[in-house]
């Protein structure tokens, strides 16, 4: 390769670098419960995980493309419904309103624009789920936030 193109394939590298670097450095500000998880053999996703009593466990992985997914399972459901209100979603599939107020059920939201996925479940157990698929970093960021502000209440 000519040496214009090989250092303009390591600027771009470096930038790909500390952008992702910046990632989870906001993941992990917004849920400071999260901790790094090596990464298996083949796949390049970062991932972090967390694992607590009472405020349940999962992980958050970011991929290749810059896009977090998010898996909080054991999550107490007034966490989560008091995290989704704030965020004030547009709608929710199933939900007739507030989340405080719905019943245990899954409750999605889908974005047209990113092809981002939300999935909010609340148990029958008193404990439900969270999982965010292919979200942008700072819509992932303000999810995890409400999450972590509405469990420390």
């Amino acid at each position: 390769m000519q040496p214009a193109v090989l250092q303009a394939i390591g600027t771009w590298e470096q930038r790909w670098n500390e952008t992702q670097d910046a990632a989870i450095a906001a993941l992990k500000a917004a849920f400071p419960h999260l901790h790094d998880c090596p990464r298996y053999v083949g796949c390049d996703d970062i991932r972090l995980e967390y694992e607590e009593d009472g405020r349940g466990g999962g992980r958050v992985c970011v991929d290749n493309e810059g896009r977090a997914n998010v898996e909080f399972g054991r999550v107490p459901n007034e966490v989560i419904a008091r995290a989704v209100d704030e965020v004030r979603f547009p709608y929710l599939d199933d939900a007739d309103g507030p989340l405080v107020e719905a019943p245990p059920g899954t409750y999605i939201y889908e974005c047209e624009t990113s092809s981002a996925q939300f999935e909010f479940t609340l148990g029958a157990l008193g404990h439900g789920e969270v999982v965010v698929s292919f979200a942008a970093i700072p819509d992932a960021v303000a999810v995890l936030d409400a999450l972590a502000r509405a469990s420390d209440e």
